[in-house]
C-alpha cells in the first residue's frame, strides 16, 4: 500500500537526532534551554522574521497570538470552516467568537469579498488559513485589515516557507502560527509549534504568556498558560530545520508532475494567488467522483485520505457560531481528495498512482 504520508527519515537524519538528543539528556536541561533558544533562531532566520517564539503546539501558536493582541472575551475572529477544527478552537478557547467566511474557489483560502460581507464593530482580527501550504491572498486581507483596523494572525500551521512576491509567510499578518506537528513540512517527534512575528514588543509578551504570564520566578503580571517548546522537540527539529529547503523543492518537484500527468482528467488542482508560491504541505485534487476514486484508490493499493470532510462550522462544537451556508465551503468538502505525498515519494510509486487515476477515469 502506497500511504498518504510516509513519516521515514534518513539514516543520517537518525543518527544526527539521536546525537542531539543524547547531549539533551546528558545536560540534564529539558525546558526553555540552549536547544530552543537555539531552534529559535535558526528558525526565525529561515523564515525572515525577527523573532520565533517556540511553543507546544500550533493551536497554542494561535491562542496566544490572539491573547497578546488583546483579542479575548466577545471579540469576533473572522476565518474559515474549511480547515482543521483547532482553527476554530484556538478562537474559542480565548473567548472570543469565530466568525465563518466562505473560500474561494480557485485557491480554497478565505475569500476577501466574503471578509468584507462579515465585519461588524465588534469583528477585530482576521485568521486566514494557508491551506495544504497555499498562502492566502494577504495582500487583499491586509488592505481590509488596514482600513478596518483589525489584527491580522497568519494560521501558517501547513505552509513552512510558503511565499507571496518572495515574500515568506509569517511575515505578513502581525503575527503567524506555525505547527511543528510530525506530519508537517517541519515536523518533530511530538507536539510542537511557533509563533513568529516582526514585533519585537509582542514577541516579549508572548514568551511571558507561554510561560504562565511569568515576569520574574513565581510572580505572574499576565494571565498565561504553560505552552513550551521542550529541549529534545527543539533538538529534533534543529536537525530537521536543515532538510527543509530541500524537502520542500522535492514536493515542488512531485506536484508538479501530478498536475502535468493528471492535467487531461476531469479533475482541478488548487490556484495560488498572483505572485504565490505553495509550501505543498498536501497534494489536493478536486474531483467530482471523489468517495468513489478514494474507494477504487484503496482496492488498487494506493490510500488517499480527505481533508476535509466535514466543514467546521457544521460540527456541534461550532454549530453556534454558524450564520448560515458556506457554499464553495460545502462543495469543497465534497470534492477533495489527498493523494500520496511526501519528499521521499518515489518516482516509480507516483507512476502507479498516476496509473490507478488515469485506470479509474478509463472505466468511469
Amino acid at each position: 500500500m502506497i500511504p498518504v504520508i510516509d513519516l521515514k527519515i534518513t539514516e543520517k537524519q537518525n543518527r544526527a537526532i539521536k546525537k542531539r538528543v543524547s547531549k539533551v539528556i546528558d545536560s540534564r536541561s529539558y525546558i526553555l534551554g540552549k536547544e530552543l533558544d537555539a531552534f529559535e533562531k535558526e528558525f526565525a532566520k529561515i523564515t525572515k522574521v525577527k523573532k520565533a517564539i517556540g511553543v507546544g503546539n500550533g493551536t497554542d501558536a494561535l491562542r496566544l497570538s490572539l491573547r497578546a493582541l488583546g483579542i479575548g472575551a466577545g471579540d469576533k475572529v473572522l476565518t474559515v470552516s474549511l480547515t482543521s477544527p483547532f482553527t476554530a478552537i484556538a478562537i474559542i478557547e480565548e473567548g472570543a467568537v469565530p466568525v465563518f467566511c466562505d473560500v474561494d474557489e480557485n485557491t480554497w483560502t478565505i475569500d476577501p469579498r466574503d471578509i468584507i460581507k462579515r465585519i461588524d464593530k465588534k469583528v477585530k482580527a482576521i485568521i486566514p488559513v494557508h491551506l495544504y501550504g497555499n498562502p492566502s491572498d494577504m495582500k487583499s486581507i491586509n488592505k481590509i485589515a488596514k482600513k478596518f483596523n483589525l489584527k491580522v494572525v497568519e494560521d501558517a500551521c501547513q505552509a513552512h516557507l510558503a511565499q507571496i512576491d518572495n515574500i515568506l509567510v509569517g511575515n505578513w499578518g502581525d503575527a503567524a502560527a506555525f505547527s511543528f506537528y510530525p506530519t508537517k513540512n517541519l515536523g518533530a517527534m511530538g507536539d510542537a509549534g511557533a509563533v513568529v512575528t516582526n514585533n519585537g514588543q509582542l514577541a516579549k509578551h508572548i514568551r511571558i504568556l507561554r510561560h504562565g504570564g511569568q515576569t520574574k520566578r513565581f510572580w505572574h503580571a499576565y494571565s498565561g498558560f504553560n505552552s513550551r517548546l521542550d529541549e529534545i522537540q527543539a533538538a529534533v527539529l534543529r536537525v530537521k530545520l536543515k532538510s527543509l529547503k530541500k524537502h520542500n523543492t522535492s514536493r515542488s518537484k512531485i506536484a508538479r508532475t501530478y498536475k502535468q500527468e493528471l492535467a487531461n482528467l476531469p479533475i482541478s488542482f488548487q490556484q495560488a494567488v498572483i505572485g504565490g508560491k505553495s509550501a505543498n504541505h498536501l497534494f489536493v485534487i478536486r474531483v467530482k467522483q471523489r468517495d468513489k476514486l478514494h474507494k477504487y484508490l484503496l482496492q488498487n493499493g494506493v490510500a488517499s485520505d480527505i481533508y476535509y470532510p466535514y466543514p467546521v462550522h457544521v460540527q456541534p462544537a461550532f454549530k453556534k457560531f454558524s450564520s448560515g451556508s458556506l457554499p464553495i465551503t460545502e462543495k469543497l468538502t465534497k470534492e477533495l481528495l489527498a493523494l500520496p505525498f511526501y519528499p521521499n515519494l518515489s518516482a516509480p510509486d507516483q507512476k502507479r498512482v498516476i496509473r490507478a487515476i488515469k485506470s479509474f477515469f478509463k472505466n468511469n
